[in-house]
């Protein structure tokens, strides 16, 4: 755990908008705030304990600068683990309970990748599951330039839109 977090640290200062916050990081207003200010999406990255497919997708692609860098270099980027307990700050300044936080986002499998406006308003579908690097470099490739073009454009496309599988 102590390596995980100094890699973790030490990408976030190679790195401008790395990957992953330290743990604890959970104050969406402030991250919505960074987003806002530089103008990208939110990406919000749901995680599990003893998810197999989560340990997969942080050494293949989260811990792989060449691999990720995309997704660096186009969000804001944080995790959370659906089993955070306790009070978090949402995207609007206001106390919650991470499981109410979550519950928004209708997260029934992890790994879960949400692109999020800076108010915490979907841009594009989800991306669940992670299949491998190359494959998920190209779906978040694709989807994080969905939401670039929702962001810039104004458009919040409704969540019935993500669960038909249509895009806007």
């Amino acid at each position: 755990m102590l390596y995980r977090l100094a890699l973790i640290l030490l990408l976030a200062l190679v790195a401008p908008g790395a990957m992953v916050a330290a743990e604890g990081d959970h104050d969406w207003a402030r991250i919505g705030a960074e987003a806002r200010e530089r103008g990208q999406p939110v990406a919000l990255l749901v995680t599990g304990p003893d998810c197999g497919y989560c340990e997969r997708l942080h050494r293949e692609f989260l811990d792989n600068p060449a691999a990720s860098g995309t997704l660096a270099a186009g969000a804001i980027t944080r995790e959370i683990s659906r089993d955070t307990g306790g009070k978090i700050t949402d995207f609007d300044g206001e106390r919650i309970r991470t499981r109410l936080f979550l519950a928004r986002y209708d997260i029934f499998a992890t790994p879960t990748l949400l692109l999020l406006s800076p108010e915490g308003e979907p841009l594009a579908p989800a991306l669940v599951g992670f299949n491998g690097a190359q494959a998920y470099g190209e779906l978040v490739a694709s989807r994080l330039a969905h939401a670039s073009q929702n962001l810039a454009s104004g458009d919040r496309p409704s969540q019935a839109l993500f669960a038909s599988g249509q895009e806007r």
